[in-house]
């Protein structure tokens, strides 16, 4: 068992005035209307931008860069799985040219380490190095501790890539990170989203190490069980821990080869986190996030589609955007659970269909082309994005999603990715010119870089190309 070194309590007020502004934006939010994704993203700009207005290290040199790394972040935070990739770049080029002027200040050094192409090209202990330091910068900062909590989660997720005589600097960090969310969770201002997907990814990180597992959920349920606002949010925890634990218990084995005794555990855990889910929803039945973990206990229950489909009802219902809730209902309606091919596209034409949902929703039509065809074998993907119905789909959810999100660009780049994929070459070259319109520049690391971004540009615009690496781009 890891033994997890707590730092005694410190005290901070560096921010304080920053969190009162920004819980003007979340007053009682729960109780009264689900928070959107435009609600978090402000939250993390207030958060982020002003206290680097405030209280970072500036320089007009290096302001601007700045300035964007923690905006690209902010959005990141709320961005659509074929979002992130692009959006991880541009927070990672924002950061580098910062640092490269010189920038000292430990959220953009954080982003920095996290983020850079510069830092991943490096060795692993030089990457550790510069995450240790990083960590080590912004505890002693007065970014908030959220933040904290990510620079140490991933301080001990790089160090645990090393080898075992590594482990008691795994140790520190982790403990710094528990503690670090632990306080975090309790502040009034801190997004409920936010709360459940750090607690959510530390619990992923540990969930080979039980002992440390519930180690963990106690250090940061306990606190919130004696603060009546926070009831839902410490019952949330509870299914969230509940819920992972039980998989640790079955284990991820075919079910002939799960012991009577871990399939005795899956279901006692499953119980708990339902329970814990429909208490959080008698106090808030505004949360969203909720009813849709609900989905994945559901799953695992396997009570059901009428089941999952009453949940995921009281989800789109408190959230008409809520991407997460689809994703859910999508994973449930894979072929290896409860559905089909035809059962994810229709459920993903109707996310386009829709009048009421928005949002990043009718993406959902492109994660179930996408996720359908990950589970084909390799020989069978080759095709697959040839198939007569797959770019009709992946056009119309990327369409819907353009006229719902105006202002939105960096869903051009897997755009323009799927288009080529499909041998779809006038519309490969429309996303690129828009990019270009957009964006000023493109991005080729997003495409494997400029030499292969540069033939496929040259097959899209009719200059030949062999056939066999059209066909490998395609797979």
């Amino acid at each position: 068992m890891i033994k997890f070194e707590l730092p005694m309590k410190k005290i901070r007020a560096h921010w304080l005035i920053l969190l009162s502004m920004a819980a003007g934006l979340l007053v009682s939010c729960s109780h009264k209307a689900p928070m959107t994704r435009s609600d978090r993203e402000k939250w993390n700009r207030s958060m982020l931008n002003g206290i680097y207005e405030t209280a970072g290290n500036r320089n007009p040199k290096w302001d601007k860069d700045a300035e964007d790394a923690l905006t690209y972040y902010g959005e990141c935070r709320t961005a659509s799985d074929d979002e992130v990739k692009e959006l991880s770049d541009m927070i990672g080029d924002s950061a580098e040219s910062a640092v490269n002027e010189g920038c000292n200040d430990p959220m953009i050094r954080y982003l920095y380490v996290r983020y850079s192409s510069d830092v991943q090209a490096k060795p692993l202990q030089d990457r550790q190095d510069l995450f240790r330091t990083a960590a080590n910068d912004l505890l002693n900062s007065p970014y908030p501790e959220i933040w904290k909590f990510y620079a140490h989660y991933h301080a001990a997720d790089i160090f645990w890539d090393g080898d075992t005589n590594l482990f008691p600097q795994v140790s520190q960090f982790l403990g710094i990170a528990i503690s670090e969310l632990s306080q975090a969770v309790q502040e009034k201002s801190l997004p409920e989203a936010e709360a459940y997907a750090a607690t959510d990814a530390l619990f992923q990180l540990i969930q080979n190490h039980p002992k440390e597992m519930e180690y963990a959920y106690d250090q940061i349920e306990s606190p919130l069980a004696h603060q009546p606002d926070k009831a839902a949010m410490a019952d949330f925890i509870t299914a969230t821990f509940y819920l992972q634990y039980a998989w640790v218990a079955r284990g991820h084995d075919t079910a002939d080869q799960v012991t009577a005794e871990g399939w005795r555990l899956f279901k006692e855990r499953l119980d708990i986190a339902q329970k814990a889910l429909e208490h959080a929803w008698s106090l808030d039945q505004q949360d969203p996030q909720i009813p849709t973990l609900m989905i994945s206990v559901v799953l695992g229950q396997q009570t059901g589609r009428p089941e999952m489909e009453k949940w995921f009802d009281r989800a789109m219902k408190a959230d008409p955007n809520n991407y997460q809730a689809c994703r859910a209902k999508l994973h449930f309606l894979l072929p290896e659970w409860y559905g089909s091919r035809d059962d994810m596209l229709e459920f993903g034409r109707e996310c386009v269909a829709s009048t009421n949902w928005g949002g990043h929703v009718p993406l959902i039509l492109v994660d179930a082309h996408i996720e359908f065809h990950n589970t084909l074998q390799r020989e069978e993907r080759r095709g697959y994005w040839l198939l007569p119905d797959v770019w009709p789909d992946i056009q119309d959810g990327y369409e819907k999603y353009a006229q719902l999100n105006p202002d939105e660009t960096s869903f051009r780049y897997p755009y323009a990715w799927y288009a080529f994929s499909c041998l779809q070459t006038n519309d490969f070259v429309e996303q690129i010119n828009l990019i270009r319109t957009n964006d000023g520049e493109i991005d080729y690391d997003y495409f494997g870089g400029k030499e292969a971004f540069d033939r496929a540009w040259a097959f899209a615009t009719g200059a030949p190309m062999p056939t066999n690496e059209a066909a490998a781009s395609s797979e």
